[in-house]
């Protein structure tokens, strides 16, 4: 998606909220900078446990802004995180620098106008002291294919499976229908749609496969909703054990902007029957990283 498509897209999300949308494109045009790359809707992880959704965010700068609309002061309505949010978040605790504005959205429209100054007064500010390049998805690749690992805290997502295979373990297809195979040796490619529970029911179920990530990625659950594959799984993961199997696990997941990403969770081996529920099987992160195929 080139720069124009992607700012339409970013803020047509805001189309329906009249006052959020007049104070962030407002924002927007008053920066005049198109290196500055803006994010609508971004999830953050607080450092207190809880989780804010800012309506606008400069990964580059680390800046988010939130707009308090009458509505949402009346209703005090904390937004339910979907799995797919929570990986994609952003971490408040890891970002040290990370500056949060809010503007009252109820207020006159000179002091709305004055708060909208000060916050484009810091950002320009921010903006003068950092080097700013808004990356293109190929210049992204191009860039991981050049480290020699590749972190859960790369702040990078992959469109779909034939780029993780070729950037990461040096493959070279043209497309993936699978997502769970091996890429080399003891290592497997596992690309799991993740699974929520709603009113004591699981949602986001693929294939039939339930698979729950830790909140903190620590471990992944899975099983299946076939009785018959369940036991089937429990009466031979041993010998995924024995051989000592890893899995490099990149979880599917929505982006802000409504397109299915993978994002890279960690390196997983399997242990055994989860300790939580005996019709799964847990796998626990072993690394942080996984190594790339040059």
């Amino acid at each position: 998606m080139n720069k124009r498509d992607y700012l339409i897209k970013t803020f047509s999300r805001t189309k329906r909220k009249d006052y959020e949308n007049y104070i962030l494109t407002a924002i927007w045009h008053k920066l005049d900078n198109m290196d500055i790359k803006p994010v609508s809707q971004q999830y953050i992880k607080r450092q207190n446990g809880t989780h804010a959704l800012m309506d606008l965010y400069f990964p580059q700068l680390h800046i988010g802004i939130e707009v308090d609309e009458a509505y949402h002061q009346d209703n005090q309505k904390e937004d339910k995180l979907r799995m797919d949010d929570i990986i994609s978040a952003v971490s408040e605790e890891s970002i040290r620098d990370f500056k949060w504005f809010r503007v009252d959205a109820t207020r006159s429209l000179e002091e709305i106008n004055d708060r909208i100054n000060e916050i484009l007064s810091f950002i320009k500010n921010k903006a003068s002291k950092t080097t700013l390049k808004w990356k293109t998805y190929e210049e992204e690749l191009k860039e991981l294919k050049q480290q020699e690992y590749l972190s859960i805290y790369d702040d990078l997502s992959f469109m779909d499976i034939k780029d993780i295979a070729n950037t990461v373990f040096g493959k070279n297809a043209k497309r993936y229908q699978r997502s769970y195979f091996n890429v080399g040796g003891k290592m497997w490619l596992w690309c799991p749609k993740l699974s929520i529970i709603v009113n004591e029911n699981a949602l986001s179920v693929a294939g039939g496969w339930l698979n729950f990530l830790a909140e903190d990625w620590s471990y992944i659950d899975e099983s299946h909703q076939d009785d018959t594959i369940v036991e089937e799984r429990k009466n031979n993961y041993m010998e995924e054990v024995n051989f000592g199997r890893e899995r490099a696990v990149f979880a599917k997941y929505k982006d802000n902007l409504g397109f299915n990403r993978y994002r890279f969770v960690g390196t997983f081996k399997i242990s055994g029957i989860s300790p939580e529920n005996r019709n799964f099987i847990r796998y626990l992160r072993v690394d942080d990283k996984v190594k790339i195929v040059k």
